[in-house]
């Protein structure tokens, strides 16, 4: 009876720590191949951009020299921005024309801004090139940001930086200082948008897309089997 009881404690205290680590283990991860976009929105190339946790989808429209995007990052736990932008003349927040996403009281909204300055609020106004077709939707704990925006006929590479923030008094304030945030800026090749994508990492699987679950399950039943032999 004793080894009994002793079999059965162990086996629930195993189940209770594998459910535990399973919960409280990161479950979210966005790259190009597990991110699922809207049937209404395809593109030709995808990058998983270096830092932040971040993807960029692409495509480019030699015809009316067009970039159709769609940037997806983690969306803020509590209120929040994330954004993506081009700067026209150099690898630089200042100069920048953006597209910020604010998450305020669970409530997500897309805008464009020009970061003139290192001023907070940014300046919600029209961009020095064209922007259409913009949106946004919050699912699965990803925000991704929709938009087709204009750029120059003879730009064969931009220059791209997307960030993330805090919502301060329903504004947007300032974003941190870290290396991963000061270092969130890449060259975005034109011509790479207007190929069809190469390798493992096109393609699209759900965004935030949840993982581990089978791995967890099958510990826990390998486990109930040694216990139960």
């Amino acid at each position: 009876m004793a080894s009994l009881s002793l079999s059965l404690s162990l086996s629930t205290f195993l189940i209770v720590f594998s459910i535990t680590l399973f919960f409280s283990s990161p479950v979210s991860s966005i790259t190009c191949s597990t991110q699922k976009l809207p049937s209404t929105h395809s593109y030709t190339n995808c990058t998983n951009l270096p830092t932040l946790n971040a993807t960029l989808h692409s495509t480019y429209n030699a015809t009316n020299h067009s970039l159709s995007v769609a940037f997806a990052a983690d969306s803020p736990k509590s209120d929040g921005w994330v954004s993506w932008g081009i700067n026209p003349t150099a690898p630089k927040m200042f100069g920048a024309g953006a597209l910020i996403a604010t998450k305020i009281s669970g409530k997500t909204n897309v805008n464009t801004y020009n970061l003139i300055s290192a001023s907070v609020p940014y300046k919600q106004e029209k961009l020095s090139f064209d922007v259409w077709d913009l949106s946004v939707e919050d699912v699965n704990g990803v925000i991704t940001i929709f938009a087709s925006l204009k750029v120059p006929e003879k730009n064969d590479s931009l220059n791209q930086l997307w960030q993330v923030g805090p919502i301060n008094n329903g504004t947007i304030g300032a974003h941190a200082l870290e290396k991963v945030n000061l270092g969130s800026t890449a060259p975005l090749e034109v011509a790479a948008a207007a190929v069809a994508p190469s390798g493992s990492e096109s393609g699209s699987k759900n965004g935030g897309v949840k993982i581990g679950k089978g791995l967890w399950f099958g510990f826990v039943l390998v486990l109930m089997s040694f216990i139960n032999m």
